[in-house]
């Protein structure tokens, strides 16, 4: 387990900008989605991307799954910020409802026919982008080719452009991408959709992943994951694009030495693309594993919130949403690492003593406006 997972709850403290989100989403937290957004099919050339908008508002927020994941998975997060702004889903290229595309299956590409769905459905700019694990390299390359038509980034346990070669070097020596475009990707038993989601979500999604075309698909974006990751190293910097990155503080599977080692990577890695931007927040969720989205779709509302209302100057009304309750918001188990996106005057990072406290501690610091 990383350092950083092994801290106690983080006490977050009053201020406008975060008392505003936290209001919102304590009178929000239960809202089911609506059986049906507005859900478009569009024309790429001569194949289809599905794309589906829950709510009003600006900015929108944009959702992009991770390597064989579905936009399916995003139904906590979405009912927590559809009555905040709009916010859509869409499934990438072979996956869901929409049509394979052409390969190669790269970042560059996926983020190509991305642009043009938000185009043709009429979803305007400017953008929060979220993106989960691969996801999070097609959001990243988008908010660096195209800053002008992004508010915001927010990468959930996402994917560092540097990872494989890092992975590869001593200690772990572990090959987590193919070499060459050209090659077979070899399948196993499929791993368990989460418990948590709903029960006719899980059937959905599990059907969804034993279609010969999300295979297909899967097998092109891991083929062209290492060329995915040299187009985000290429494009131009973030610079000071307001940035949330959230990373899992709970590792899955048993815990060995070689596990440990992989964990405490993973987590220096995630404390770099926290320093990809000059205005950054990075926060650990103690109680989940990879798919943050899922087992705390609390915290991920939360950050991308964050970026809404900070793309509006920071004038988010806790009594819109909320009446006159304008409680202190305690979010659970997470630890704040970085933050330099809060509005308010600086707010001490504090982490309660419950647990041992061991590295990230000393990265707990004060808060710049």
């Amino acid at each position: 387990m990383p350092e950083s997972a092994l801290l106690s709850e983080a006490s977050l403290l009053r201020g406008p900008l975060r008392a505003a989100v936290a209001a919102w989403l304590l009178c929000h937290a239960a809202l089911t989605v609506a059986a049906s957004g507005d859900a478009h099919d569009i024309y790429i050339e001569d194949y289809r991307l599905h794309i589906e908008c829950s709510g009003r508002g600006a900015p929108a927020v944009i959702l992009d799954a991770g390597l064989g994941g579905s936009s399916l998975e995003w139904v906590f997060v979405v009912e927590r910020l559809r009555r905040l702004t709009k916010v859509c889903t869409y499934d990438r290229a072979g996956y869901g409802g929409s049509d394979t595309g052409p390969l190669p299956r790269t970042s560059s590409r996926i983020v190509s026919e991305l642009k043009h769905l938000l185009e043709s459905a009429g979803v305007a700019p400017p953008y929060v982008l979220a993106g989960h694990s691969f996801g999070g390299y097609n959001m990243q390359l988008f908010a660096r080719r195209f800053p002008s038509l992004v508010a915001g980034l927010v990468l959930v346990d996402a994917s560092h452009p540097d990872q494989v070669e890092r992975f590869e070097a001593p200690p772990l020596n572990m090959v987590t991408a193919p070499n060459s475009r050209a090659g077979i990707v070899q399948f196993r038993e499929q791993p368990p959709v989460s418990a948590l989601l709903p029960p006719r979500l899980r059937i959905k999604v599990a059907e969804q992943a034993q279609r010969w075309k999300t295979r297909r698909t899967l097998s092109a974006e891991l083929l062209s994951f290492r060329d995915s990751a040299a187009e985000v190293r290429a494009a131009p910097p973030l610079g000071a694009m307001p940035l949330v990155v959230l990373s899992r503080g709970r590792p899955e599977g048993q815990m060995t030495a070689r596990k440990q080692a992989f964990e405490h990577l993973w987590s220096e890695l995630q404390g770099e693309l926290a320093a990809s931007s000059s205005v950054a927040a990075h926060l650990v969720a103690l109680g989940a594993g990879h798919q943050i989205h899922v087992e705390q779709p609390d915290v991920v509302a939360y950050g991308i919130a964050m970026l809404v209302t900070r793309a509006r100057g920071g004038a988010l009304s806790p009594a819109r949403y909320a009446g006159r309750d304008d409680r202190a918001f305690r979010l659970a188990d997470v630890v704040w690492l970085k933050d330099d996106l809060s509005v308010a005057p600086p707010a001490v990072l504090a982490v309660a003593p419950s647990l041992p406290c061991r590295g990230a501690c000393t990265s707990a610091r004060v808060g710049a406006p």
